[in-house]
This record gives structure tokens, sequence and C-alpha cells, in this order.
């Protein structure tokens, strides 16, 4: 069976060739997800729904066989990092033939696919003349309808006597918490089926109907295989505990299977559908697409209907979100209007954070108006809809509070000069560990710039030409500062400007979000790119965050934006704004090296390393800014381009892509593919060739 997109099949991946610690390892279903861990036919950790969370919370099954006394536990990945760790445990290499060593289930095969983890394991011992024989193969999923995980287990009798056992659930967790629940969280066994704490309780329910003071109790015949099902759910414990025999898990397992499909069938026809004869490419394409579905929560708890959160950590950040905006406009709208709307409520101007249940603490990134204006452009862009800036949210139109972020800017954030001064806070643009990347910084300025041109068009289309003038007027003044004050035309850099007067110079590729506005000279955008070669900003997989060549800023452990990685969104974003700026090479060179993570990766995570597939446990291991990348192809490969009021076409080819389609591009209402060939490319409406053109040449559609 050939699999497409819209099935969780087609991103299955052998846990061998992921790069990922297995608490990156993730079981998402739109409401909370789970870890399944490698070397265990039924281990999971990592536990996440909240407001019930238990990161460290480890679960498996163990099977005591009646007929040779023997335990025989699944719990081989604890076991392993306890004796990696601090010689706390046996060897699980020695277990099984050793002298008192445990006995425990061998690990076979392990495939991860959305929402899936399959697991194949075997155990075939004799002791004192006694076999115990039989496989294991198991499937997990996550509920999207309440806070627990299924397991189900087919176990194969290969012994020529009856195979009696006890299933022992093995549940251990120092703490289980809940954020909506007053108590202590540290936990304790409660029964055999039952952990839990004051806050949080979790038990174990099955299929196995006979149960006693150990566990599940089943009997096997020689050569027949069973299946059972199991049920770990995690609850508030004034709530009535969950039944331990339930016959109906198997369907519940299959109904978050289907949610899973449902949603990955619901993005696959929302999005332009991509195929290349460059296979790399298209998997890339959909596996950014999943990286972005799987930031989106609809978890009844939760301050929105549909959250659309950075990744694992449970918080919504304009500045994330930007770097998806078109993919979540093109998917669901409505959603994205959603997330603008809680930003102005939420943020206030005082706080970035935005968590599942509000804004904590005041620690304020200065992007947030630059976020929220290519979130608004985006929306427009695919709705039309300028009523957004009438919308009412936290006390005001979104309207005004962008003129608030302007006024923010313009007031406080103003030096004598009359650049945009952030003041020493590193921290209020991005995380760089060291100093120097404050004061009067290029990239803050030259966005400002772009705000104020872009709040002058939408005045204008307000009908406010007061405002359009004002806008414009202070746009030209501070371009006209940062040219005279920061661009270093010895570097083709723009530089840092301090309040003594003096520059300092970090190669910081944040810069380079200057190419996506519309107003950089020529010169200096050529100069720009000029540093995106091998070695200096280019490695393996991207692009490097500090340039190699900084020897004072480049920092390896704070890789997204201190050096040695980059963020999941950044080299999407150079991509799409090379193309754009027809700098297609380039655009290309910077692309097909962020693919190459798709063979260790089956999402992007945050921060990965650029010179190893590599993602560190401080970070995120999934981030929805990963939706850059599918923009970069729509609208930098395929050379979309919606604004105003018409569609142009403009796209590229390269050699390693070949021949390729994006169909379904929706616009207005309208359905449109480009097919990219050899030496021309199509553009159809609705299948019907509208016309053929060289490369270098535009189709407009009005």
């Amino acid at each position: 069976m050939k699999y497409t997109p819209a099935d969780p099949e087609y991103y299955s991946m052998n846990r061998e060739d992921i790069a990922f610690d297995d608490e990156q390892v993730l079981l998402v279903n739109y409401r909370g997800f789970v870890s399944p861990r490698q070397y265990s036919v039924t281990q999971f950790t990592n536990v996440s729904f909240l407001p019930i969370s238990a990161p460290r919370y480890e679960f498996n099954l163990n099977f005591f066989d009646k007929g040779t006394g023997r335990l025989i536990e699944d719990d081989v990945p604890t076991k392993w990092k306890s004796w990696v760790d601090d010689g706390g445990s046996y060897d699980p290499l020695g277990s099984n033939f050793r002298p008192n060593s445990p006995s425990i289930m061998v690990s076979q095969d392990e495939d991860w696919q959305p929402n899936q983890y399959h697991r194949t394991a075997t155990f075939h011992k004799e002791y004192e003349g006694k076999w115990v024989s039989f496989s294991a193969e198991s499937w997990t999923n996550v509920s999207f309808v309440d806070d627990e995980v299924f397991i189900k287990l087919v176990l194969r009798n290969r012994n020529k006597e009856d195979l009696n056992m006890t299933i022992i659930p093995n549940q251990v967790a120092q703490l289980l918490d809940n954020g909506l629940v007053e108590g202590s969280a540290e936990s304790t066994g409660i029964d055999v089926f039952t952990i839990g704490s004051e806050k949080a309780h979790a038990r174990v329910s099955s299929s196995i109907k006979e149960t006693s003071d150990r566990g599940f109790e089943i009997s096997i015949p020689s050569g027949a295989t069973e299946t059972y099902y199991f049920a770990v759910k995690f609850y508030n414990p004034d709530e009535v505990a969950p039944s331990v025999y339930q016959s109906d898990i198997a369907e519940r397992m299959k109904l978050a299977e289907k949610k899973t499909r449902d949603m990955l069938s619901w993005a696959y026809n929302k999005l332009p559908k991509l195929q290349s004869e460059n296979k790399k490419m298209e998997e890339y394409y959909y596996r950014c697409a999943l990286s972005t579905l799987m930031s989106r929560y609809e978890n009844p708890n939760y301050i929105t209907d549909v959250f659309w959160a950075v990744g694992t950590w449970q918080f919504t950040i304009s500045w994330d979100t930007s770097y998806a905006s078109d993919l979540i406009a093109m998917l669901d709208p409505d959603s994205l209007k959603e997330a603008i709307l809680t930003d102005f409520e939420q943020v206030q101007m005082k706080r970035t954070y935005v968590s599942w249940n509000g804004a904590y603490w005041d620690n304020l990134y200065i992007q947030e108006p630059f976020a929220l204006q290519l979130m608004i452009e985006a929306y427009i862009r695919h709705t039309g809809d300028y009523a957004i800036f009438d919308e009412q949210s936290g006390g005001a139109t979104v309207w005004n509070w962008m003129q608030r972020w302007v006024e923010e800017l313009q007031t406080n954030y103003t030096n004598d000069l009359g650049l945009i001064d952030v003041g020493y806070n590193t921290e209020k643009i991005i995380e760089i560990r060291t100093d120097g990347y404050n004061h009067a910084v290029p990239i803050t300025n030259t966005l400002t710039v772009d705000l104020l041109y872009t709040m002058s068009d939408w005045a204008m289309q307000r009908g406010d030409k007061k405002w359009a003038k004002a806008y414009r007027g202070s746009a030209k003044k501070l371009e006209g500062l940062v040219e005279k004050f920061l661009w270093n035309e010895e570097l083709g850099w723009f530089d840092n400007y301090y309040p003594d007067g003096t520059k300092g110079t970090i190669w910081t590729y944040h810069l380079f979000d200057l190419l996506g506005t519309d107003y950089l000279p020529d010169h200096q955008m050529y100069r720009l790119v000029s540093h995106l070669q091998e070695g200096e900003f280019l490695g393996k997989y991207g692009v490097y965050s500090i340039a190699r060549r900084d020897s004072v800023h480049w920092d390896l452990i704070d890789s997204d934006w201190g050096g040695g990685g980059q963020y999941a969104g950044m080299p999407g974003r150079i991509a799409r704004n090379l193309y754009q700026n027809g700098f297609a090479g380039k655009g290309w060179d910077v692309l097909q090296r962020n693919i190459r993570y798709i063979d260790h990766f089956p999402y992007l995570p945050q921060n990965p390393r650029i010179d190893v597939a590599e993602q560190d446990r401080s970070s995120m291991p999934v981030q929805i800014a990963a939706g850059a990348g599918l923009e970069a192809i729509v609208f930098g490969t395929f050379g979309i381009l919606m604004e105003d009021g018409k569609l142009t076409i403009t796209p590229y080819n390269h050699e390693d892509i070949g021949e390729a389609l994006l169909s379904d591009i929706k616009w207005k209402g309208r359905s449109f593919d480009v097919h990219l060939k050899e030496k021309t490319f199509d553009v159809l409406e609705n299948g019907h060739l509208i016309e053929t053109r060289f490369y270098g040449e535009s189709v407009i559609i009005n």
C-alpha cells in the first residue's frame, strides 16, 4: 500500500534512525503527550496532560512467570541509565545470563509514527529444565478526549506448556503535579494499580478481567496468541478512580488513532500539495507541516479553543508563531486570528510568555510588534480581512495596539539620536549569553523601519492619510539614521551603536531578517548576502546563528542564537527571503542543508546543532517555527506572492529538484497548480493550463 502525507504511516521512522533521546520522542494527540522509551516493549515517560504533568514519571509492565517463579522485567531503559550514570543498577548487557542478574525482556524492533509507537520483543530462557518462551508486540498511543495513554499488547506463547503469568504494573514517580490543585506533588504507591500525590493520581486499567493483589492474571495455551489492552489514566484525586477492568479500551484506542488520522488528513487537504522528483525535499515539506501541527493543542483546560504552542513547552509566543504564520493561515486562519487577539489580551506590552492558562512573568521581548506585524500580514494575505484591525482585545482594537507599540518604540526605546535603543539588556531581543548585543541593535532598528512603512500602508488602507503620512515620515527618518550610524561599508554589515558613541560588530544571523523587508538598498543587500558562505555562516545542516568568525560571541551550547546551532525557523525564513530577493541559488543552498535533518529527526527540533544532527535536552524536540521550511518552498522555490490584490507566480528550479508540482494553492476561493519542468513552468487553474513560461518570467493573476 502506498501512503500519502495524509496518513501517519508516511512519517514512520525506525527508532534507530532517530537522533533523539527517549524524552524527545513524542506521542502527541492535540491534548497532551508522552514519550515511549527505547529498549522496552511497554515503558513510557515524560507525561504532560496539563494541568497534570509528571515529566519524570516512568511506567512499564513486568511479567511474573508462575511456572519458574521468575520476574521478567521490562524497565531496561531505567536500569541502563542507572548503570551508566551511577552504577546503581544491574548492567543490562549481563542480564539474562550473568549470575544473580535480573531477567529482562529482549527488545527488538521499534518504529515511530505520529501518535503511535510500535515495538517488538522476545523472551526465551530455560530455568532448571523449564522453558519460558514468548514473543511480545505492542502499540502505544495517547488519547485526545481524556488524559490517558493506551497500550495494545500481543503475547504469543511459544512454549509446549501453558504460559501462566501475572502482569505487574510498575509506576515510579517522585512528583505527580497538577497546576490547578493545592497540596504536595510528592507521590507514593497507593495500590498495585495506582500511584498518586495530593495533586494527581495515575491508575492502570486493563481488558484483563482477572486480577490479584500483584496485578493482572493471564493464561495463554501452548502456541496461542492473546491480545490485551491497557490504559493509564491521570486524574484529580477527588475524581472517582477508573475501574481496573475496562472492556472498551480497544475502542478508545481506535478513537485516538482516528483523531490522529483525521488531523493529518485535514492538514493535507488544507495545504498546497507537493510532489517532486527530489523525494527528500518532498518529505521535508511535510515534516515541516507535521512539526507545526504537533504544536497545536485543543485541550479544554487551555485559554483558547486552539492553542498554538511553541512546541512541548505549552506557551504561545508571537515570535515563534510568526515563523509559521502563513502555514497556520492556510490551515486555519481563524486560529491565527485568535492567536493574535490572545497576544494583545495577555501580553499587554509587558509579558511575552503566555502559558496555557495565561501570561506569566514581567518579561518582555521587544520582538513582539515585529512578530505581530508578520502574523497580521499573513492573516490578511490569506483572508483579505482588514476588519481584523477593528477587533477588540484587551481593552483596545488591534489597530490601537499596533499604534501603541509604535508609540512605545518611539518614546521608551528611542535615544537622543533618534535610534531605537533597547538599553543594556540583551535579553530584551534574543538570548545571547555574551554581552554587546544591546542598545542600538541594527535589526531592531531596521525592523522598526519596516514596521513604520507597513503601518503607513495599513493607515492608507483604513483611509487615514494623516497617520499614513506620519508613519512614512518616521520610517524615512529612521532609515536615514540607520544608514548614517549603523551601516559599516567596509564590512558590508550593520553595527551596534552604543551610548558612548562606539560601535561593535556582532555577526548574528538575526540580521538576515532584514532581507524580509522591501526597502533595503541593493548594494547593502548584496553585501549582507555575501556573508552566507561556507564556514562563515553556512554549515552542514544550515546557518550558524553566530558566524564562526565572531570569536567573541560564538557559543556552542546556546545554539539557537549563540552560535553552534540554529533556531528551527531561521533557515526557512532566510531561504524564503533569499528567494524573494532574487538569490534563488543561495536560498536553495540554505534550504537543502536544512533538508538533511530529516534523515535524523521525525519532526524538527528547536535548536539543533549545525555540524551534527543533535538536539540537546535543554530545549524542545519540536518547534512550531519549523513551518518556515514549508513556507520557503511555497513562497520561495515556487515563487508564490499574494499582495496588492493579485497573485504573482515566479518560480525557480534547481538541477537537483527536477520536475516538481505544487498543487491546490488556494487564493480568493480559486485553486492553482505550479508545475516546474526542466526549462519552463506551467500554471494551471482547476487542472486547466493557463500559461507556460520560461524561468525568470512571471504569471500574474488578478
